[in-house]
């Protein structure tokens, strides 16, 4: 088992720009931490997150293998047009996008941070950029990893996006960054 240090992962999120809500939903997941490694998927207790919820995004990651959604949030659920529960994220992802979305979320899976942004397009006004966060849980028992991701959509330009075909493929930038 792979040792994680919970202070250099403090120290590397402090290190990243984050947008605020972002932020806190990193600082409630390092508050999740024991000492000897990634927090335990059972720590994570939605609830907590409730301002965040309608942005969270669970995916069952089983690395190199599959990711499937394991819980998603409102805002999720209207941008993209669909129910996500069950569904296989990879597989949601335009074909040439899919192998290389497997591949990150499971290095993320398997200790990293992904932080990324997108264009999102809108009516009218032109696009505006979102970010987002992925931030890595241990499995346990006979449960896989999750992983975790919050995008900061903004509320006020929710209603005018116009397609959430974006948010199924590439991001614009997008790197892990390694815990160990």
């Amino acid at each position: 088992m792979t040792s994680f240090d919970r202070d250099a992962a403090t120290r590397l999120i402090a290190r990243t720009d984050l947008e605020l809500p972002n932020r806190a939903v990193a600082e409630h997941w390092l508050s999740l931490w024991r000492a000897d490694g990634l927090p335990p998927r059972g720590r994570l207790k939605p609830e907590r997150l409730r301002q965040h919820l309608p942005t969270i995004l669970l995916l069952d990651t089983v690395p190199g293998k599959s990711v499937t959604v394991r819980l998603a949030g409102t805002t999720f659920r209207r941008v993209l047009g669909t129910e996500l529960t069950g569904v296989d994220w990879s597989a949601m992802a335009p074909e040439p996008y899919q192998v290389e979305r497997l591949q990150i979320i499971s290095r993320i899976a398997e200790g990293g941070i992904g932080i990324g942004h997108r264009r999102v397009p809108m009516r009218g006004d032109g696009d505006y950029v979102c970010e987002e966060i992925l931030l890595p849980f241990a499995a346990e028992g006979d449960l896989p990893p999750l992983v975790m991701v919050h995008v900061n959509w903004r509320p006020e330009y929710l209603s005018v996006v116009e397609s959430g075909e974006q948010a199924m493929g590439a991001p614009i930038d997008f790197k892990v960054l390694p815990l160990a």
